[in-house]
């Protein structure tokens, strides 16, 4: 991996490339039809990709009750204990462009990264758009890690070790709820904060990677412009809370991990938000896929698939274990 763009970029890994032209062949796409009929295909299209990667790490589905949030379901993974020490906590929002994805999906990256890491991982299934549009899913993301941090010590975590994360849209939710908990005196302390491939801001900034990556690598910029559509209809593309690269006085931040790939609509904004927080004094870490697709070591269709991946994965969980490691 490299931790800044290559100019001129290198070629696109030729394994994936493969891989990407046998998923192109076997599915064309969601059609062009009604709205939630579309959802509806890419939710089936999602779940059917994902395969259990079978590890030493234990799982179960719990139920979050918070003030302003009712009944939403959540997945605990629990790496081997280390002799009796609690554990580190990661929050954990899945991807999907808002609409598809959800806990089952990203089950394979989110037991793997647990045992990587030797974090106790909470998934969140937060609610999804066109049904519940924005902000919702923020809304539940932020009691959310409030809830965990009440609980933790619970299930052997340390609530003093808390890390919010995600990945694509997730990881718009988890910056957007970093936001909002930093500022709210009451809500726990993040000790890091985990942005995969992120989304950070509205297609509308036209930024380079949405016209370099159009097509042709998985996700593709009319499918991220459509998943804007059903998030946030009609929402000010400057609103922080949607776009949060275009943050006028950033919070303080805890330390904070951001991942990109080159052939990546989400390349730029991604790569401009990394550069955003550390002008602001935040503790960034960066690293950059030079070969590489969106999402390419956490998607349910390729993490563990690739060389790549695998060394992604385990870039992510060396990083949390540093950060994490001291109070």
């Amino acid at each position: 991996m490299s931790h800044e763009t290559m100019n001129p970029r290198e070629p696109i890994d030729p394994a994936l490339r493969r891989f990407l032209d046998e998923q192109a062949a076997a599915s064309q796409g969601p059609v062009q039809t009604a709205e939630d009929a579309r959802a509806r295909m890419l939710r089936q299209l999602h779940s059917r990709v994902f395969s259990f990667l079978p590890n030493a790490v234990t799982s179960r589905d719990v139920v979050i009750d918070q003030e302003g949030v009712r009944g939403l379901a959540a997945r605990v993974y629990t790496p081997p204990a280390r002799d009796g020490v609690a554990l580190p906590v990661l929050v954990y929002l899945h991807g999907g462009g808002w609409v598809a994805g959800s806990v089952e999906t990203h089950d394979p990256f989110c037991r793997l990264l647990a045992q990587l890491a030797g974090v106790m991982l909470v998934s969140l299934e937060y609610s999804r758009a066109p049904e519940h549009p924005f902000p919702k899913a923020i809304g539940e993301a932020e009691a959310a890690v409030s809830w965990v941090a009440e609980h933790a010590g619970a299930w052997g975590g340390d609530p003093a070790l808390l890390a919010l994360g995600g990945d694509s849209a997730g990881a718009n939710l988890a910056a957007v709820a970093a936001n909002r908990l930093a500022l709210r005196k009451d809500a726990p302390r993040l000790k890091a904060l985990a942005l995969l491939y992120p989304v950070t801001d509205h297609p509308s900034a036209h930024h380079g990677s949405y016209a370099e990556n159009a097509t042709g690598y998985g996700l593709e910029a009319n499918a991220m412009r459509w998943y804007w559509e059903q998030y946030a209809p009609g929402a000010d593309p400057g609103n922080p809370e949607i776009s949060p690269l275009r943050h006028m006085l950033l919070p303080p931040l805890p330390p904070t991990l951001v991942t990109t790939a080159e052939y990546d609509v989400l390349r730029d904004e991604g790569i401009a938000y990394a550069r955003f927080l550390k002008a602001a004094g935040v503790n960034v870490t960066h690293i950059h896929a030079p070969d590489m697709h969106h999402n390419f070591a956490v998607g349910p269709s390729s993490v563990a698939r690739f060389p790549q991946s695998e060394r992604a994965a385990g870039e992510m969980a060396a990083w949390l274990r540093t950060t994490l490691a001291a109070r």
